[in-house]
């Protein structure tokens, strides 16, 4: 073996390295924030659509586990659940299983605005990806599926 060509999983990595950085550049563009987010109404931020978009999608969640998907203290979530309470797109609850606890859910209207922002972001995205083959955007979706399943399941952390 070669030990001075770098192996797939180093060959990966080097494009992985230099892939986060541009899409995570690419999503806090300005314009295309706007796109993404002032289509609808109310207008959300970045971390306003991200959390409501786990709230819908896991369904009634503690406001514990939320501060821990997140990273943030309790009473940071707390502000952050309060906002779009505030909005109408989340309702607080007590926990039937523990009424210390508070579960966390999408209104109607919060469970709306997510799907729109989803819609939105998959028109960007087509417009994005127009020129690619079907071959392409097949094996785009199979990777980017995989990498999402791969660090949902994933605890570890950076060294």
């Amino acid at each position: 073996m070669d030990r001075g060509a770098p192996g797939p999983a180093a060959d990966a990595a080097g494009a992985l390295e230099r892939a986060v950085p541009m899409l995570v550049r690419w999503f806090t563009r300005s314009d295309v924030k706007r796109s993404m987010l002032a289509d609808a109404e109310p207008n959300l931020s970045w971390t306003d659509a991200w959390l409501l978009g786990r709230i819908t999608d896991t369904g009634p969640v503690r406001l514990s586990e939320l501060a821990d998907w997140q990273e943030v203290d309790r009473s940071t979530m707390t502000t952050q659940v309060r906002r779009l309470e505030i909005l109408g797109l989340v309702d607080r609850d007590a926990d039937p299983r523990d009424g210390r606890a508070v579960l966390v859910s999408a209104t109607r209207a919060g469970a709306a605005r997510h799907r729109r922002t989803k819609q939105t972001a998959r028109s960007l995205y087509e417009k994005v990806l127009a020129d690619w083959t079907d071959d392409e955007l097949k094996a785009a979706a199979q990777v980017a599926r995989r990498l999402v399943a791969t660090l949902e399941r994933s605890d570890r952390r950076p060294a």
